[in-house]
């Protein structure tokens, strides 16, 4: 039999060194709800161990509504209200810690450009959408604003998350190009930039097929009683997109750039930062 060292052969994810931090939680529904304190937490701990500005943003348009609970991450007392608002005023509240909220569709122009203070800021943006045009425009907008700074690291970076009825996806990237696969590494043990989600799986930014866009319609309540949606699918993606970063700012011991998960038969697997497997993924066909 064969074994896979791909873990212990992987190079660390290490984004450049940077003077300001910012996440942009974008989607704050099902997965986002859950995302949102997750990803404060890890602002927290940053702050208390870097002397650097660490920030955090929650786009949204919408509002809560009663198909949101209990799948989302809100209560009853919070139907009507804006959730980009809610999620950012409960933990300004609860851990003192000042969180910005947009209550509007995201705008790259709008929303990533003031993020962008200097060449040596980082914006990390958590994609937790669930339509192609959203991450279309999280695509573009990487596309547009990229920054590169010592060794070719990006200012940007992009974590995508995604679920059908039992699993799920985290997907992990910064460069909208395709290039050389050793490109992307400084030696064999630091992995500087990675291929963006958009790239690894091309079909996230193509419009669903008429059955799948036939049951997003339908409400989320309704979705997990018909068995089309599991009741914590949402969390679980929030987990996983929140120990990606962690590992990536906190204990810098990320080495894997996209993980795949199913609850029904409690499987997962990841894809290791190794020339081989980044390559593997970057000369799919589309």
């Amino acid at each position: 039999m064969q074994i896979d060292l791909s873990f212990s052969q992987a190079a660390i994810v290490l984004p450049r060194e940077y003077s300001a931090l910012k996440f942009i939680l974008i989607g704050a529904g099902g997965t986002g709800s859950f995302a949102a304190p997750a990803i404060a937490r890890l602002v927290f701990e940053l702050k208390q161990i870097q002397n650097k500005p660490v920030d955090m943003l929650i786009v949204d348009p919408d509002v809560v509504g009663s198909g949101n609970i209990p799948r989302s991450n809100f209560c009853a007392a919070e139907i009507g209200r804006y959730k980009a608002q809610t999620l950012a005023e409960r933990i300004t509240l609860a851990w003192g810690m000042e969180i910005e909220y947009s209550c509007e569709a995201f705008d790259a122009e709008k929303h990533l450009r003031r993020s962008m203070r200097d060449y040596r800021s980082l914006t990390v943006i958590v994609g937790c959408v669930d339509n192609h045009l959203a991450r279309r425009d999280i695509h573009n907008a990487i596309d547009e604003f990229k920054t590169y700074g010592s060794l070719d690291a990006p200012g940007i970076w992009w974590i995508d998350s995604g679920n059908g009825r039992s699993s799920g996806q985290v997907l992990l990237g910064s460069t909208t190009k395709r290039q050389k696969h050793e490109k992307y590494f400084a030696g064999t043990s630091i992995c500087r930039s990675l291929p963006a989600p958009s790239l690894v799986h091309p079909d996230l930014l193509e419009p669903e097929t008429k059955v799948a866009s036939e049951i997003n319609e339908a409400s989320c309540p309704d979705r997990i009683r018909l068995g089309e949606q599991s009741l914590n699918i949402n969390q679980r993606v929030a987990v996983e997109v929140a120990e990606m970063l962690s590992a990536m700012f906190l204990t810098r011991s990320l080495k894997r750039f996209a993980s795949y998960f199913d609850l029904e038969s409690g499987t997962s697997r990841s894809l290791y930062c190794t020339t081989e497997q980044v390559a593997s993924t970057i000369h799919r066909k589309k």
